[in-house]
Parts: structure tokens; sequence; C-alpha cells
């Protein structure tokens, strides 16, 4: 399932922090740090699958330039502890395509941008782990807003104090809709929640949703970060990683316990049970209707967990189960729908599109004021589907030979991380030489996996590949342009409608939900 993370952080000159080493270090870029002439050299890292800047509109161009960018960033901070950026770090859904992932991560980087006009440098980074689903972005921003004469005011509302907690919360709660819009888009039964999982629990209390409020109803585990991650991959001992495994089987425990609690609180309390004391089922059975001594607590007639407390196996098992709705708004559809027509793969092939054109540029307007709410939010329901899947077939190839690439460019530097291994560490003697042998066998299982990457991506560049995805690509053309022409001709039935009822020199108002201007990208 698609998990939620993103947290916010602060480098620091006082604590020998350098935004140029944090830039080089997740675009996988050489950078020199002028101001103390340090070069900073990442081009051997792996794991970085894109990088881009994105700026406000009227930022000077060499703002969109990692080496000046950060350079810049370091000049205008004077003080020997200031802060010299920040950092958004987010998890991306690992259900999403590689394209899709990427549509999403510049989306909430750009929301960022038209929020406080700061420069930011947004990179994806894949999974580093064995499941492949850590995929995530890093999203470095300068602490100074950024107009067309540079670097300006500093963001202090981001600096702490009530202002930065309500920007944090807007911040987390933006990130958690735009995914789940994009979820949507895919057509992804998955949803990521920001909110904290005592609420999400009464929320799901209140809906009705037993099984999914006992679910929620669980201690957060806590984040690793990187050296912890580094630690479990290597086998070594982590107490924060042994405490998160104490925590999933005190989890598991509890929600079984509490599915026992419900079941033997709401039986008759007169029927017959086993007498049998050394009977171990029992005794746990017994110990969980009356409150026993694990996770779960007998208090006032209730039974306590994290996140849901006071409440009673009876008054769990009457809730009445309401009927769920996950629909958007019309507004929010809108904006998808302008989005993707103004994405670059699209735009690319938009002389093809001259239905959808013509929906864009007049019929929208008109279906929506001449349309129920639930017929409009239908017609831009399908709009959407159909424009995600002419994006996904206009891109598909562009993206196959990127692939490619990054598969290369994985290959070498694994190849290179065995040659640099055995010319610094040559074979020891027998005394070490176990793990020796370990460390060899670890660089030469990664160039197993990547060979088999690269042939992947390779066998997804064959003429038929080609060929299947030029057909793909003009079945969605043919299937949006028949959505667009009969959108088009109902639009066109209702202006003829409203002409006649309406004054001539009336006003039109604009479509609702869209954007005015689109950050920059590079």
């Amino acid at each position: 399932m698609a998990i939620y993370h993103s947290r916010v952080k602060i480098f620091s000159r006082g604590k020998g922090h350098s935004s140029v080493a944090a830039a080089a270090y997740r675009a996988g870029l050489l950078l020199t740090d002028e101001r103390t002439g340090k070069r900073h050299d990442y081009r051997r890292r792996g794991g970085v699958v894109e990088s881009r800047c994105v700026v406000p509109e009227d930022a000077p161009d060499w703002s969109v330039i990692p080496a000046q960018l950060w350079g810049a960033a370091e000049q205008a901070e004077r003080r020997k502890d200031a802060t010299v950026a920040r950092e958004f770090e987010i998890a991306l859904p690992h259900e999403l395509t590689d394209e899709q992932r990427a549509a999403l991560a510049w989306e909430l980087t750009s929301a960022l941008v038209d929020r406080y006009r700061f420069a930011a440098q947004a990179s994806i980074h894949s999974p580093d782990g064995k499941d492949g689903l850590n995929w995530h972005l890093h999203i470095l921003v300068t602490t100074r807003r950024i107009d067309a004469q540079g670097l300006a005011d500093k963001t202090r509302e981001l600096d702490g104090g009530a202002s930065g907690k309500v920007e944090v919360e807007w911040a987390r709660a933006m990130v958690a809709q735009v995914t789940n819009a994009h979820l949507a888009a895919a057509e992804l039964g998955v949803r990521v929640d920001h909110r904290r999982l005592p609420s999400q629990a009464a929320e799901a209390l209140a809906q009705g949703d037993l099984a999914k409020a006992l679910a929620l109803s669980r201690q957060p585990t806590q984040h690793l970060g990187k050296d912890g991650a580094a630690m479990v991959r290597r086998g070594a001992h982590s107490d924060r990683a042994d405490g998160n495994e104490r925590i999933r089987e005190e989890n598991d425990a509890t929600f079984e316990a509490m599915l026992n609690a419900i079941v033997y609180q709401d039986q008759d309390q007169d029927q017959d049970v086993p007498e049998d004391p050394d009977d171990q089922i029992v005794r746990r059975k017994r110990r969980n209707a009356a409150g026993g001594d694990g996770p779960v607590v007998a208090g006032g007639g209730g039974l306590e967990v994290h996140g849901l407390r006071g409440w009673s196996g009876s008054h769990l098992m009457t809730l009445r189960i309401p009927p769920m709705s996950e629909l958007a708004s019309n507004d929010s559809l809108f904006a998808q729908a302008r989005r993707l027509w103004l994405d670059e793969a699209v735009a690319a092939i938009s002389g093809r599109l001259q239905a959808t054109r013509a929906l864009f540029e007049k019929g929208l307007e008109w279906l929506s004021r001449g349309l129920s709410e639930d017929r409009l939010r239908s017609m831009l329901r399908q709009l959407v589907k159909h424009l995600t899947a002419l994006r996904r077939w206009a891109s598909e190839w562009k993206r196959r030979e990127g692939a490619e690439r990054r598969a290369m460019g994985l290959l070498h530097r694994a190849e290179r991380a065995l040659k640099d291994f055995v010319e610094t560490l040559p074979r020891p003697s027998e005394e070490g030489l176990a793990d020796w042998a370990r460390q060899r066998g670890r660089r030469l299982a990664a160039i197993v996996q990547r060979l088999a990457g690269l042939k992947k991506a390779r066998d997804e560049l064959t003429p038929q590949a080609e060929k299947d995805c030029l057909e793909q690509l003009g079945n969605s053309v043919t299937r949006l342009e028949a959505l667009s022409q009969a959108s088009v001709d109902v639009a066109g039935g209702l202006r003829q409608e409203c002409d006649a009822d309406s004054d001539p020199q009336e006003s039109q108002p604009p479509l609702n939900g869209l954007p005015a201007k689109r950050p920059r990208l590079h």
C-alpha cells in the first residue's frame, strides 16, 4: 500500500552543513563551494533517478543552474550560524510508474514554489532496499525568496513557532492531497493520509469502519534513516530497528487481542467454558475478555489501545457502517485535466487533438454552466482518465529509452564499485578473508542485478515494442478525440441555449480551479 511520509529539516552552517554539499549529494553532481573552495563530488553515487530546478516564473535564468543557485545561496548568508537551506523529504508511491512519479514530484515542488516563492532543487531517488518500495523525493530549497533581481528576503514564516507549525501542517496536507489526486488519476485504489494515527482511527470509528479503526490503532514506528537502514542491511545491531520490531509485535498482539475481546465481551456470559486451568488458549481468551495483562487494558468497562480509548467491544460492534464515497470535487478535476493538457508530452502532439483543444478553449466553460454537478463530474472524470492514458503513451517510448540509460549508468557504477574495492582492498591472507569475500560478493551480486535490469530495459526497446507504443498512442488519441467531440457538441447546444436566454454583453467567468501561471521547470 502507498505510505505517507513527509518531513522538513534545515541545514545550518553552525553545524557544519553546506547547501552546496547537500545539493551535490541529492542530485549526484560535482559542485564546488566557492565560499570555502571545497569540491563535493557525488557523480558516482547511485539512486538518483532525475533532478530538476524549479523556480518562480520571474526568477533569473541562472537560478536553474545548480552550481550558480547554491553558490549564490551560500554567499547570501553572512552569519556563521545561518540556516543555508531547507529540505522537504517526501515519500512517492511505489504503485505509480516512473512517469507518474515524476509528474507527482514536479507538481509537489511547484506547489511549494508557488506558495513561498523560493528556488528549489527536486531530486527523485530510487529505493535502496531489496523490497523496491522506498521511492522518495528530496526538495532542497533556498531560505530566501527569489525574484528578477535574485535572492531577496528570508522566508521567516518557516523559521518555527506558531506560524512555522501552521506552514508545516499546510505542506503535509498539500502532499497528501496532491498524492491522492495522482493515485486517483492512475486509477489506483490506494490513498495516503497525513493525519496522526489517532485522528485517522477516530474518523474510521465515526464512519463505522471497525477493521480500519483497529488497524490504525497502533503505535507508530520510528524512522530508521539512511544510517540505520544501512546498519540493518549489513546485519549490524540497531536499537531503533529492534525497537520497531518490538512495536510491530505489540501491535499485532494488540490487534488480535482487541478482536478476541470484542467477540468474547459480546457473548453470553453464562455459556459453558472448559474448566481445564492448564488450557492456555482458554486462559488467553479469559484474559482478553477481562482486559488481561497484555497490551489491551481494561478500564471503566471499556478496552483501551493506542488511538482508541474508552471504547468497549459492545460499543464497537453496534456501530453502523455508512456507504463511502470518494468522488473528487469538480474544481479539482478541472485543475487536474488542465495540468494534463499542459503536460509537455501531451503538448507535443496537440496538433492531433483539435476537438480536445476546442473543448479546453470554450467547451469546458459552457459545460460547467449547463450540466448538473453529477453529469459534469462524470464527464470530467472520463476526460482525466483519457488524458492520463494519452500522456502515458505519448511519453512511453521516451521513458523506456531513459530507463535503458539509467540501467546502463547503474551497471557502470556497480562495476566501478567492484573495481575500486579490489584496488583499495586487495585479497587478504586467511585472517579477514571471510569478511573480504562477503563484501566482494555483495558487489558481484549488485553487478548481476544491474545486468538483469539492463536486459529488461533493452527487451522493451525492440522494433515491435515501438510499433505497439505507437499503436497504443493512436488508440488513445482516437478515444480522447471522440470524447472531446461529443462534449464539444453538448457544449455548443448549451451555448445556444444560454445565448438565447442571457445578455450577450454579460461577461464570461473563468474556469474554476485553474492556475493563472505555472512555475518554470528546468
